[in-house]
């Protein structure tokens, strides 16, 4: 989400945005709790304090930079209907991109899909 505030304020840096498991707004559901609960506190108490008091929901409806919403299939922390609420909220193209994987990090559980999905959206060759 941090590149939707700076596409934002100087949009002429940017052509696209690829955003990754991304959610203006987390909530704490019952395998999430689990999950930190089992997370040495040292890493997921900072963690959690950053990720869950941040809210970006008013600034999502104007991002007018292209984005790509790269989300896993069964991710605990950002279901697939947040993503398209983002997609349905940005107000220039934006398209979702499912990877087959289950968690929060595509990029470690499906590595190789994933950068066939960044090479498709970006227009590069694996």
């Amino acid at each position: 989400m941090i590149g939707c505030p700076a596409s934002i304020k100087r949009p002429q840096l940017f052509t696209r945005l690829v955003l990754v498991s991304a959610s203006p707004r987390f909530g704490v559901d019952r395998k999430l709790r689990n999950c930190l609960k089992r997370t040495r506190q040292e890493f997921a108490v900072p963690l959690a304090k950053t990720v869950f008091r941040s809210d970006e929901r008013s600034i999502v409806d104007k991002v007018t930079t292209p984005c790509t919403i790269i989300q896993a299939a069964n991710d605990i922390v950002v279901p697939g209907s947040v993503a398209n609420y983002m997609k349905k909220k940005i107000r220039w193209k934006s398209t979702v991109e499912i990877v087959n994987t289950n968690g929060h990090f595509p990029q470690l559980t499906a590595h190789l899909e994933f950068l066939a999905v960044l090479a498709r959206v970006l227009g590069f060759e694996i």
